[in-house]
């Protein structure tokens, strides 16, 4: 039995009991809670990364620290000391092999949400020195570890900022707590803004800085980096209107060039999220707001909306959907999530895909009722100690995480095009149910804290468990669908390095003859969600030969398909484990499925090989 079929056998009978719940695309959207349908503050985030990106949810409980302790968090930034008692939160985290200084996302137990956006492309004369390495995750941690508030959370960022600098490019912060939101840009050094996001304002912002015009001398409201100002005025790049009176200060101009702003990738998203929110097509991107100010109210079904748009014509490739996506929801978006705060920090409701979102359900959750276990495969300490390390194995697929159930169905989704307005029926018809369970569960859960906050947290946790089980079935269920065609790789491992050849099998079945599929449009390789930013199904390896054979014993002409082992393995880590997939056409009807293999690291020992045989 291959592990795809392990994978669903085990989804099926896990959800059946429980019936009985580094930045490439970024996109976050700030809903005041004026302009909220439900009067709160809605926070909506798509965190984009490419490569093989795994994405568990974890609680990590309040800590208490001894006196002196230092925590350093990338091996060159700075050594920190640590305070001595740290909230408990929740952390979505991004596991990249590489490691992940800028992607994470928290709610800590005080009611702080903190999401971010890279905002490179920064004037490099204007650079600002870092002391003893500087900082780069270590912001966002901290703030989640310390913040009893939004704007305590800001002063954590400058007081960190002042002391050790910061080491990236740029990026802006933004972090909301029941009463407010705030955003902080940070530019490369120790220069920043901070920016109070108003009652009646809904803010998007994508991979640039969009912070325009900022009141300097509004000091409740705009906090501004000592010396910065003075600096964009020296070098040419802010000319008050008073001189001595800073209260029409434009920070992305001052920090950042105009091309940056006028690039493709975010060009078009700024386009497509303005057009959405405001009804303008705005083409200048000099002409992109950094807020509006609107009568019209968004609620959590239009966060959603605007997080899953795309532009028209993504779909005009014969191999992946999002071969060339940039608009808010794209190839590398690995998951979307929509935070409404509320006053009592428990009753925080979000909404979480585990894919790209057009293609996956939002599932909804508690983020301090701490999330299903199962939206993880290690602890969260053991998940803290790898962050930055990177072991290949644990970026293997994994038949028992059931969070590989959303990865493989935006996979299919993606190659199978024709799917795609079915799937988004069978997503909606999920959330709409979804939706009000979350509702009953948050009011029951409201009047369990009149009695039990613990009863309540318990209760909510429930939730987050059925509902997490409850969607990994259906999600799994519908891949199954879409995947009904078996594939076999006829190897345990794959030397990535090997100028040798890998077998994988297409069975023909009642549906399918195999022995008739196009070859010219048959390519093996990683999924959608594996390749990055770049890159179609025709790149990906192409047979080398292939034989029409019955490889099953039930009569069938099976396709076994030869390829390059270079090739097959191509932009997979060694030692991980992978799920290898094949695309092919049975005339104009897509086709794709997956088995798996050790793609080896160096010096390893091949000890047997799968037989000709595939056991079903």
């Amino acid at each position: 039995m291959s592990m795809k079929f392990k994978a669903v056998a085990a989804a099926v009978g896990i959800a059946l009991s429980a019936l009985t719940f580094n930045a490439i695309g970024c996109s976050t959207v700030i809903v005041g809670k004026d302009v909220s349908k439900t009067g709160t503050i809605i926070i909506g985030h798509n965190e984009d990364n490419g490569g093989r990106i795994l994405n568990p949810q974890y609680w990590v409980p309040p800590q208490d620290h001894a006196e002196g302790e230092m925590i350093k968090f990338e091996p060159a930034a700075a050594s920190i000391p640590q305070v001595q008692h740290t909230f408990g939160f929740y952390w979505s985290q991004t596991f990249d092999p590489n490691g992940a200084s800028f992607s994470d996302g928290f709610v800590n137990e005080n009611g702080v949400v903190i999401v971010t956006n890279a905002c490179t492309g920064i004037y490099e004369d204007d650079v600002m020195p870092t002391k003893d390495g500087g900082i780069g995750y270590g912001i966002r941690r901290l703030m989640a570890e310390r913040a009893t508030s939004a704007r305590h959370a800001i002063d954590i960022a400058i007081d960190l900022l002042g002391k050790y600098g910061y080491f990236s490019e740029g990026r802006t912060y933004t972090v909301a707590d029941s009463k407010e939101a705030w955003q902080i840009a940070i530019h490369q050094g120790n220069t920043w803004v901070a920016r109070r996001v108003k009652d009646n304002e809904v803010v998007y912002i994508p991979n640039n800085f969009m912070m325009d015009r900022v009141d300097a001398t509004d000091t409740e409201n705009v906090i501004v980096a000592p010396g910065m100002i003075e600096r964009a005025i020296k070098n040419g790049r802010y000319k008050p209107a008073v001189p001595g009176v800073y209260n029409d200060f434009n920070f992305r101009v001052a920090v950042a060039p105009a091309e940056r702003r006028a690039a493709g990738y975010n060009l078009s998203r700024n386009n497509l999220a303005w057009k959405k929110l405001i009804g303008q097509d705005i083409t200048d991107p000099e002409k992109f707001p950094y807020s509006t100010t609107q009568s019209k109210k968004m609620g959590v079904e239009e966060v959603e909306d605007l997080l899953r748009t795309h532009e028209p014509q993504i779909g005009d490739d014969p191999g992946w959907y999002h071969h060339q996506g940039i608009g808010l929801c794209r190839p590398t978006t690995h998951e979307s999530g929509v935070y409404v705060l509320d006053k009592n920090p428990l009753l925080i409701t979000g909404y979480r895909t585990m894919a790209r979102p057009c293609e996956t359900p939002y599932v909804p959750f508690f983020p301090l009722a701490a999330p299903a276990k199962a939206a993880a495969f290690m602890s969260w300490e053991k998940a803290t100690a790898e962050h930055f390390k990177g072991t290949p194995e644990l970026f293997s697929f994994n038949p028992d995480w059931q969070s590989f159930r959303f990865v493989e169905l935006a996979n299919i989704v993606d190659y199978n095009r024709d799917a795609f307005k079915d799937n988004t029926k069978f997503i909606n018809g999920l959330e709409k149910t979804w939706m009000k369970d979350a509702a009953a569960a948050k009011a029951q859960a409201a009047a369990l804290l009149g009695f039990s906050e613990e009863k309540a947290r318990a209760y909510l946790h429930a939730f987050n468990a059925e509902a997490f089980d409850k969607a990994q079935y259906a999600v799994g269920e519908e891949a199954r669908k879409l995947m009904p065609h078996e594939v076999a790789v006829l190897a345990d491992t794959i030397n990535p390095k090997s100028e040798k050849t890998v077998d994988v099998v297409l069975y023909s079945d009642a549906k399918l003859d195999a022995s008739k599929i196009d070859l010219s449009r048959t390519h093996a390789g990683v999924g959608r969600s594996s390749i990055g930013t770049t890159g179609v199904v025709s790149a990906l390896a192409k047979p080398v030969k292939h034989e029409v054979k019955d490889m099953n014993g039930d009569g069938k002409k099976d396709m076994v398909l030869t390829f390059k082992a270079s090739e097959i393995a191509q932009n997979m880590i060694p030692g991980a484990t992978y799920d290898i997939w094949l695309y092919t056409m049975d005339g104009k009807k897509r086709v794709a499925g997956f088995d798996t293999a050790l793609i080896e690291p160096d010096g390893y020992k091949p000890v047997k090989a799968k037989s000709e045989t595939h056991d079903r």
